[in-house]
């Protein structure tokens, strides 16, 4: 991964890093024992996060530049250890979000953050979805995917089934939903499931799910970014939670 926000989020999420490259005058930012005790980095960091570092290496920029996956490198990359979540147990979690066929890593990347912001206990990316764990989602993602529980790679229609089998209410994100935002039901477990903007949910997310959602939007609106709707629509689930 790369960049400090991302490298930062992941730590703060409990990531274990095996190996930090960073641009001499950043080094401080991770190894804060060798930076004055009234260094912002060494106060901010502290000791904890120093011990989820294998190894911090300074390197000059234009070295690890060229190294870089965005376009205007920040100096810091990093080595991260991650494993995905089977999917039964991802399944458990109280709140889901499942990404059908989401191509677009940076969008992936902000539904993730968005989760873990409203607490959403794991993302599930179906088969043919971006991969959540690329440079630029986890850019998206502020570093933040390392919290939930995160499984891949499955058909939607395994992804639906096994939530169903758990207990969950599948809702589906759609334009012509014929609920809206402030009808949603509430339960112990749910999940919402958004699709590919450009060709919306697939036979299997309709005939798999339970409920389908719209947000009204006033004209000429008629769509919304994917990492937007879901933004609005985890946080309307969360809500309804705690009002039920």
């Amino acid at each position: 991964m790369e960049g400090p926000r991302a490298v930062d989020g992941a730590l703060a999420s409990g990531a274990t890093l095996e190996a930090v490259f960073a641009r001499p005058e950043l080094v401080s930012r991770y190894a804060p024992e060798g930076a004055p005790a009234d260094h912002p980095d060494a106060q901010r960091l502290g000791a904890g996060y120093r011990q989820q570092i294998g190894a911090i290496h300074p390197v000059p920029a234009d070295v690890l530049d060229p190294l870089a996956d965005a376009m205007n490198p920040q100096g810091v990359l990093a080595i991260a250890r991650f494993a995905d979540a089977p999917l039964d147990e991802a399944a458990t979690a109280e709140r889901v979000v499942v990404l059908e066929a989401v191509r677009d890593p940076g969008n992936a990347g902000a539904v993730v953050r968005s989760a873990v912001a409203v607490g959403f206990g794991a993302v599930i990316a179906t088969h043919g979805s971006t991969d959540l764990w690329s440079p630029k989602a986890l850019r998206g993602a502020a570093g933040l995917t390392f919290g939930p529980l995160v499984c891949r790679g499955h058909s939607t229609a395994e992804v639906l089934s096994a939530l169903s089998d758990a207990g969950h209410v599948r809702v589906r994100a759609t334009p012509d939903g014929d609920v809206g935002v402030d009808r949603l039901p509430s339960a112990e477990r749910m999940t919402l499931v958004v699709g590919n903007e450009a060709h919306g949910p697939s036979t299997e997310a309709v005939g798999g799910t339970d409920v389908a959602v719209s947000i009204p939007m006033q004209r000429p609106v008629d769509s919304l970014n994917v990492a937007v709707a879901a933004a609005v629509l985890m946080y309307t689930m969360r809500e309804a939670a705690g009002n039920s």
